[in-house]
């Protein structure tokens, strides 16, 4: 039944909710200050809309021409966030110029890492300071604690980044320096994923409870070994003709040669060789020691200082002499050649009688008589001088 005290609490209500912080004024009041304190330009909010997105269709959102980047949350919670190429063109006029120029269609180009740096502080300053604004905490838990973490190229990886079930999507129109450009951006966030630890029976108050360490910085170096290789284990490599290969069925035998366990080639799935290892199992499992290897003898240090990291004897002095594995080689003796001087003082030749016999010539006798041979002609005289 309308009554009129329902009436009356409808209408303060609306009083209420006109006045009360929302995740969208928060983030609408919040942009034009970060704007003005960070580039001293003017930046204005149009729009702001939300929905909400399954996981699985979150891909249907991304665009490949919008500068893509991955935030880091509390909870190992991951967000994104999208800024089209107009706004991130706007503020690189602004810190390398001082303006914002007109959009240029023609000055389309594809994002880049550095793009993500100078967009970075904009979007961290923007959530730091709009997270404690809004009054429901459900509106300060969705964008409380994200900072920027990397930037990604593709689309595809950054949606196989999100694993969240459910994200929340803020979608910003954006004026520039009062008209000159309008841009976009579009933060997808996570809902319900941050996790808590229940408080369980018998536990003692959190203020009774010494401080834990505060978590430390994962550096680049550990982020990189944590990273998925697939490799490839060859235990051996043969070759058939297709004609072959397209004969054969099930129960064939594969004569594979002198294949050995201990010798197996790990590949990349390009085929390119990079180690070498033993196949066995481990706790059940099959699994590959990979050997250590050396780079000596492909990559050779012909400098003499390069000496000592090679290992290689020294050759020179008596150590040229001694007889080493590692030394020369003997050489083999060189036969006596005759003596040509004639000894009669330098530049004599030897006698005729003391050369070797040099053999018969053939019978050249079949060969044409040059006499038959057409006369040349006359050259014409040459004055010189």
């Amino acid at each position: 039944m309308d009554t009129t005290l329902h009436r009356k609490a409808q209408a303060g209500r609306a009083e209420h909710q006109a006045r009360a912080m929302s995740l969208a004024k928060a983030l609408r009041l919040t942009l034009a200050k970060v704007a003005e304190d960070k580039f001293e330009m003017s930046m204005a909010a149009l729009s702001l809309r939300n929905q909400t997105c399954p996981g699985e269709k979150i891909d249907q959102h991304l665009s490949e021409t919008d500068l893509l980047m991955l935030f880091d949350g509390p909870g190992g919670r991951r967000a994104a966030v999208m800024m089209d190429p107009a706004l991130v063109g706007a503020l690189i006029q602004q810190q390398t110029m001082g303006k914002v120029l007109a959009v240029n269609d023609s000055a389309d180009r594809p994002m880049t890492p550095t793009d993500a740096a100078i967009a970075a502080p904009f979007l961290d300053a923007l959530l730091q300071r709009a997270a404690p604004v809004p009054e429901d905490p459900d509106d300060q838990k969705l964008i409380s604690g994200f900072r920027f973490g990397a930037w990604v190229e593709d689309a595809r990886v950054l949606a196989m980044s999100l694993d969240a079930p459910d994200y929340q999507l803020i979608h910003i129109d954006v004026d520039i320096s009062g008209g000159i450009r309008q841009g976009r951006i579009m933060m997808c966030m996570p809902l319900g994923q941050e996790v808590e630890s229940a408080a369980k029976p018998g536990d003692s108050p959190a203020e009774d409870k010494p401080d834990l360490d505060p978590p430390q910085r994962v550096t680049l170096s550990e982020t990189v070994m944590k990273l998925t290789v697939d490799l490839r284990i060859s235990l051996a490599k043969m070759r058939m003709p297709l004609r072959d290969l397209g004969k054969l069925a099930v129960g064939d035998v594969l004569d594979l040669g002198a294949a050995d366990f201990s010798k197996v080639r790990v590949q990349t799935l390009a085929g390119r060789a990079i180690g070498r290892g033993t196949l066995g199992q481990l706790d059940g499992v099959r699994a590959v020691q990979v050997a250590a290897t050396s780079d000596v003898t492909q990559n050779l240090q012909r400098r003499a200082s390069d000496r000592d990291h090679m290992n290689l004897p020294d050759i020179s002095g008596p150590a040229a002499e001694a007889d080493e594995p590692h030394g020369m080689p003997d050489l083999p003796e060189l036969p006596d050649l005759p003596d040509l001087t004639g000894g009669e003082g330098e530049g004599a030749t030897a006698p005729a009688d003391s050369l070797p016999d040099l053999p018969d010539l053939p019978d050249m006798s079949d060969l044409p008589d040059f006499d038959e041979a057409p006369d040349l002609p006359e050259l014409p005289e040459l004055n010189v001088g």
